[in-house]
C-alpha cells in the first residue's frame, strides 16, 4: 500500500478515490474516521490519506491525479442534493452520495 494524496478536506480525498476506483485501481483511505477535533492544532497526521493498495498501480494512479492536484477544490458554490439532501461540492455535477444530477441554475 502506498500513500498518494493527503488533504484536510475529506470530500477532495473521496473525489480522488472515486477517480482511481473508476479506473480499476483499488484504494484505501487512512484516517477516514479521524477528526482534527482531537487536538486544537490542525495536523496533517490526522488528515485523510488516499492510498493505492497495489504498489504496481501507483504510477498509473499518479498520472491520473497529477493534473488535479493544483486545481481549486470548488469552482462554484456548494449545492444541496435535491434527492437526498446531502451537501455537494460546487465542482461536482452529480451527488457523491446518491448520484442524482445537479439541477440547472
Amino acid at each position: 500500500m502506498r500513500e498518494i494524496f493527503t488533504h484536510q478536506d475529506f470530500t477532495r480525498v473521496g473525489h480522488f478515490q472515486s477517480i482511481l476506483e473508476a479506473a480499476g485501481i483499488k484504494t484505501f483511505i487512512r484516517n477516514e474516521y479521524t477528526h482534527n477535533s482531537l487536538t486544537d492544532i490542525p495536523s496533517g497526521v490526522f488528515f485523510p490519506s488516499l492510498c493505492v493498495v497495489n504498489p504496481e498501480d501507483y504510477e498509473m494512479a499518479l498520472a491520473l491525479l497529477r493534473p488535479l492536484y493544483n486545481t481549486p477544490a470548488t469552482e462554484g458554490p456548494d449545492w444541496k442534493c435535491p434527492s437526498c439532501g446531502e451537501m455537494v461540492p460546487g465542482n461536482f455535477e452529480s451527488c457523491w452520495n446518491c448520484k442524482a444530477e445537479k439541477k440547472p441554475a
